[in-house]
């Protein structure tokens, strides 16, 4: 019985690479390291067909998700900051290795795109997204207690502005597709039954493209050495009054996003693999995911399958977030109220 893989390439009569991904027995798409000797042999195989290849275009086999984001099930088997750093730079080199290809590579999403998902879109020249509800797109990986760490931290400011970038992936908040294609964190975006059309179209562009125009208040903020300090500045103050000291992964994406700024994108990402490694084995990041596991098993034991209860009686706590936040534990409260907070902060450097 042969093995079964995750990712599957195909050449068709125009010479355009397809990578489907589609990770077996799972519903959603994750990144394992499981999957770096697979890749390590498409690298191969697409560089003996180089010559021949008008370029490369990722998508989904999964009907209704791109990548989810990475197993974060790998993390809890990490017993050491080395090892989970190993694991973050296995997923940079993956992907440089995809950004390196001498051909244009576009990245197709359709459904959830997050955390090393992103990163994988982000290591592409183009990306494509369907305009549908269920596209979404973000770097969740603080709500985790964690940072980026396959290259989000180094790629995302450059793409689209210190200020933006800060905002997403200090919150962790999910874009539509309307505001990732105007933020320019993707390229176009299209209803589904054309994506793959649309990001054949893209191939025809190049494999250099132009990076994005920033505005000239972005370009007065953080296109000079005064202009970030004030910045990482303003956001380390407005963080720490907000946080409290509780969630040490803001201070550390702040301080990955400035140090790969100053001294450049090798040296980024090598502060991004070892602070990530810091993160995951901190109390606060292992108490989030535990927090991630119970709510995924609550969801998989009470799915819309469920047969619900007769209510008789019921006792309103708050609507809205109010509610919400009065159930939480502690920790979820505290994470709850953070994601708020940042958010407004953002807005407010925004400004």
């Amino acid at each position: 019985m042969s093995e079964q893989k995750a990712f599957h390439l195909s050449v068709d009569e125009q010479n355009i690479a397809w990578l489907g991904i589609d990770v077996p027995g799972e519903k959603m798409n994750t990144l394992q390291a499981a999957f770096a000797e697979e890749m390590a042999q498409l690298f191969e195989e697409l560089e003996q067909k180089k010559s021949e290849l008008k370029g490369l275009i990722v998508h989904s086999l999964k009907p209704d998700n791109f990548i989810a984001g990475a197993d974060v099930r790998m993390l809890d088997a990490c017993t050491s900051a080395e090892e989970a750093q190993s694991l973050a730079a296995k997923g940079q080199e993956m992907f440089q290795q995809l950004s390196d290809l001498p051909f244009p590579v576009v990245s197709a999403i359709h459904g959830p795109c997050l955390g090393g998902g992103l990163e994988l879109a982000l290591a592409c020249d183009y990306r494509v997204c369907s305009d549908a509800g269920i596209t979404k797109l973000g770097l969740p990986e603080v709500q985790l207690g964690l940072l980026p760490g396959s290259g989000g931290t180094q790629r995302l400011p450059r793409l689209i502005g210190l200020l933006p970038s800060l905002d997403l992936i200090l919150t962790g908040k999910q874009l539509r597709a309307k505001k990732a294609k105007k933020l320019g964190v993707v390229d176009a975006s299209v209803p589904k039954t054309i994506l793959l059309d649309v990001a054949k179209q893209f191939l025809d562009k190049g494999k250099k493209r132009k990076a994005k125009k920033l505005s000239k208040k972005e370009v007065l903020m953080s296109g000079t050495g005064l202009g970030r300090k004030v910045i990482f500045d303003q956001a380390a103050k407005k963080t720490n009054e907000k946080t409290r000291g509780n969630y040490p992964a803001a201070d550390a994406i702040l301080d990955v996003i400035r140090y790969g700024l100053e001294k450049g994108m090798k040296k980024g990402l090598e502060n991004e693999a070892k602070r990530f490694g810091e993160l995951v084995m901190t109390s606060e990041s292992k108490a989030l995911r535990s927090i991630f596991f119970a709510t995924t098993e609550m969801k998989k034991e009470f799915g819309s399958d469920a047969e619900p209860n007769t209510v008789n009686n019921a006792v309103v706590l708050g609507g809205g977030l109010m509610g919400r936040v009065l159930l939480m534990s502690p920790l979820a409260k505290r994470k709850c109220q953070y994601e708020s907070k940042m958010s407004l902060m953002m807005a407010s450097l925004m400004r």
